[in-house]
């Protein structure tokens, strides 16, 4: 493992993102509230905003948790456009370094998708929101919180058991 970590600073991560995880559980269950307010038949563009808002929150968590993993083992990315990069980076086995977290592809991009959606929702000055978007983009969100937690599990694991060599 590059820069020699410790076992002592591989359980700080874990409990890290840990954290992370719980928070986006927490994230989720607004998310799941907006969305059924949705289901229900809310159709203003306020219900809509809700869930957008929801949808930004949490890939800002998950980019938290990619970030914690990328400063933790590599310490490095691009000045410009370093939020794909990261993203990317997660799905990259760095032997020697750290395992990837993300191992599928469509889920790779499921999260790209979010992210491009957190951009457009961030910096949506004078337009409106556009309700078939949002669907789409919470199918997505919806596909990647599915995965997610078993995905944490396996990953705090592989690097636990790193820990365990050192």
């Amino acid at each position: 493992m590059a820069g020699m970590k410790t076992y002592e600073a591989v359980m700080v991560i874990i409990q890290e993102l840990n954290g992370d995880m719980e928070e986006i559980h927490r994230l989720r269950s607004h998310n799941s509230r907006a969305w059924d307010r949705i289901e229900a038949g809310a159709d203003d563009i306020l219900d809509y905003g809700a869930l957008a808002f929801t949808i930004h929150t949490i890939y800002g968590v998950l980019e938290n948790y990619f970030l914690r993993i990328s400063k933790f083992f590599e310490n490095s990315l691009p000045q410009e456009s370093w939020h794909k990069t990261l993203v990317e980076r997660m799905a990259l086995d760095i032997p020697g370094v750290r395992p990837a977290l993300i191992t599928d592809t469509a889920l790779k991009n499921s999260i790209l998708e979010l992210l491009r959606f957190r951009h457009k929702f961030r910096n949506l000055y004078g337009e409106d929101l556009r309700p078939e978007k949002i669907r789409e983009v919470q199918e997505n969100l919806t596909t990647v919180l599915e995965q997610f937690p078993a995905i944490h599990r396996a990953y705090t694991q592989k690097i636990k058991q790193i820990a365990d060599t050192l």
